[in-house]
């Protein structure tokens, strides 16, 4: 079918001698036209450049937020438009391709592009490595099983060996589980933010509990008392909305209902953004990838957000992070563990290089010592403190007398012991007993021993006669694997435990779970005397060619008095697997930013973690909370440097500048806002 093409009737052109022959009348017709025909023409142009231009910006804002590595702001500007177009129109289509076979990874210290094919492969090698190790072990557990049942009694170690694989512990396939809810909906409705006046009520002051009076009444009163002043508190009247008691003359400012406030009165970004870019930097975000569009958007300084961010922490963050440290203090049992986090300043290298301390106090590498209640406590905590090392000194700088702890939880760094001594008292040391597993696993799996049993070549008996042999030899890998099989019924009867309400059963399980441990204590005893040495000091460290056999006996030599602590302590869990999960998203973060400039920084940041993550474990909506309370705290801090500044006779000409915090918090009652009395308010009103 053809197709019909509508265009314009095209105007008659004339020439110089056509125009001459044309009337006065005709050639004033034809002006007419030919203006007309050029308005209509202006207009349409100026409608398609609309669209062009809007088109572009739009593609423009496009290319450079969701594509920005491929050129640079600054460098877009010096482009003529045809080639902005043309490497707009390239940003697109290399989005298009990336969106359907990448994914862009916010780790490193850039975007690191990570494509499908490559992460498809590195998964299929881990999954496979995994999955080979481990059914090797299987394999070989259920090989060793077979040869210690029918083991002599005369054989070396044949009591314990047996102990271990007749223990007829729980499985965990067989405890009931819960199914799992998948993915929930989440509800769109977000609450509008909105800027309301103070309500009509009037106050009450917190002092007295007198009624107060609204200070621009209150100025004529003052005038007979103290006239000289009078200038001074008309101009003070006149900032803010001032209430005054006229018995006591305690001073009250009126917020607006929900209105923004900044951390301090020298400062410009609101208290709710800040808040907001503190979630951020828990969730593993780095500050400077957060406020990229802000500093742009909203004019701000380079270092404008980080100073407000700084006040917030040690002005507000700060105080919390004691008040929950304190309640800490009071656990019976505490978890403790420590990870890498270089802060340059320590270092002597960096920005704050030139201010740091002197040389002798200068570290190589820098820590953060994480400090956690255990699971049955009835108020979950968790605090992130700085380390400038590892050393016992620093840590002991941190576990202080006032813990009252009576358990001690750590991976077993000989540091803590040494703290522990420290301390005195009767404070005992659980030492984890997955890091004394990983020791096995990682001896076994490096061994012969699971490759050879694995070979598709032997048959049945050829290799539950090579295990028989190993047994009754009671060769190093043979007893590392009954012990590897011992700690996985332990943990088995610990879900157990977890799981049961009748405290006879506890028991039961629970004197299972010694039984193992014992069995497992005289196997690594028998083979410390064959392939490890014991010093003078009465450690032991690794024979000569004993390789990771003899180190994994050592390891558990050295800690074996430390291992069994929790099974007289239902409460004390049997490693430190809780705070190593708690210590993860500070992990997170030091993927993606590396280091921290500053320990004042780096002090910040543990504040906001410790805070954050103590939030996630009571199931408090952190923004909600933090709003609330740092309005508090600012309203309270306000009032008492109004109160101060009408009592000493403030100078007119002079702003009330930067609160004083430290001063202003003296009097504060902080108890409230520990989330289990939060909880309890919150669900009372």
């Amino acid at each position: 079918m053809n197709s019909v093409r509508h265009s314009q009737p095209e105007s008659k052109v004339f020439n110089k001698k056509q125009l001459k022959n044309l009337s006065q009348e005709e050639l004033i017709e034809l002006v007419l036209k030919t203006e007309k025909e050029k308005k209509e023409i202006q207009a349409r142009f100026r409608g398609l450049s609309t669209i062009v231009i809007n088109a572009f910006h739009n593609c423009k804002e496009v290319a450079l937020l969701a594509d920005n590595y491929l050129i640079a702001e600054d460098k877009w500007m010096e482009l003529a438009i045809e080639q902005q177009i043309s490497h707009m129109l390239e940003s697109l289509r290399v989005l298009a391709e990336n969106s359907s076979s990448q994914f862009q990874a916010l780790l490193g210290k850039g975007s690191e592009k990570i494509g499908r094919a490559e992460v498809d492969k590195e998964l299929k090698e881990n999954k496979g490595s995994w999955v080979n190790g481990s059914k090797e072990l299987i394999e070989a557990t259920r090989i060793v099983d077979q040869v210690v049942k029918s083991l002599p009694e005369n054989t070396p170690l044949a009591g314990e060996f047996k102990s271990i694989v007749n223990e007829p512990a729980a499985s965990i396939a067989a405890l009931e589980k819960k199914p799992s809810l998948g993915r929930q909906k989440v509800n769109p409705k977000v609450r509008e933010r909105t800027v309301v006046p103070a309500s009509d009520k009037v106050p009450h002051c917190k002092g007295c509990t007198e009624e107060m009076i609204k200070l621009s009444s209150f100025v004529e009163t003052i005038r007979r008392k103290a006239l000289p002043k009078l200038d001074n508190l008309e101009a003070l009247s006149q900032r803010q909305d001032v209430y005054v008691c006229p018995k006591c003359g305690q001073a009250h400012v009126r917020l607006p209902v929900d209105a923004e406030h900044p951390v301090n009165c020298a400062r410009t970004v609101g208290t709710s953004m800040l808040v907001e870019l503190a979630m951020g930097l828990y969730s593993g975000i780095p500050l400077h990838r957060q406020i990229k569009e802000l500093q742009q958007k909203l004019f701000l300084g380079h270092d404008t957000v980080s100073y407000n961010l700084h006040d917030l922490a040690r002005f507000y963050l700060h105080p919390l992070a004691l008040l929950y440290e304190s309640s800490l203090k009071k656990a019976d049992v505490l978890i403790a563990d420590e990870t890498v986090f270089p802060v340059l300043e320590a270092q002597g290298r960096g920005k704050c290089a030139k201010e740091c301390m002197n040389e002798s106090k200068l570290r190589k590498q820098n820590y953060l010592l994480a400090l956690t209640t255990a699971a049955s406590a009835p108020e979950q905590i968790f605090i992130l403190k700085y380390l400038p090392s590892r050393s016992a000194q620093a840590i002991g700088s941190q576990i202080t007398s006032d813990f009252q702890f009576n358990t001690l939880v750590t991976d077993g760094y000989s540091a803590y012991e040494t703290v522990l001594q420290a301390l005195g008292g009767e404070r005992k040391h659980q030492s984890c007993l997955i890091h004394y597993r990983r020791k096995l696993l990682s001896a076994l799996l490096s061994s012969s021993l699971l490759k050879e049993l694995h070979q598709s070549a032997l048959g049945e008996k050829e290799k539950l006669k090579q295990m028989k042999t190993r047994v009754q030899q009671a060769e190093p890998g043979s007893c590392v694997l009954i012990c590897v099989e011992a700690l996985s019924k332990l943990y088995n009867l610990q879900e157990a435990i977890s799981k049961e309400v009748s405290q006879r059963k506890q028991e039961e399980y629970r004197r299972r779970q010694d039984s193992l441990l014992t069995a497992v204590d005289k196997i690594m005893s028998y083979q410390a005397d064959k392939i490890c040495i014991k010093t003078q000091s009465g450690l032991y460290k690794k024979g000569v060619g004993g390789g990771l056999y003899s180190a994994a006996c050592a390891y558990y030599m050295n800690l074996r008095n430390e291992f069994k602590v929790f099974i007289d302590d239902f409460k004390v869990p049997a490693d430190s697997n809780l705070v190593e999960s708690r210590l993860r998203p500070v992990t997170v973060l030091r993927k993606n930013i590396w280091y921290k400039q500053s320990v004042e920084y780096a002090v910040d940041m543990c504040d906001i973690y410790s805070i954050f993550k103590t939030f996630e474990l009571n199931g408090i909506a952190p923004v909600e909370y933090l709003k609330k309370y740092c309005r508090s705290v600012y309203g309270h801090v306000l009032d008492k440097a109004w109160t101060e500044a009408l009592k000493d006779g403030h100078d007119k000409t002079k702003k009330i500048g930067s609160l004083d915090f430290k001063h202003g918090l003296e009097d504060y009652d902080l108890k409230p806002w520990l989330p289990s009395t939060y909880k309890q308010l919150q669900a009372e009103s």
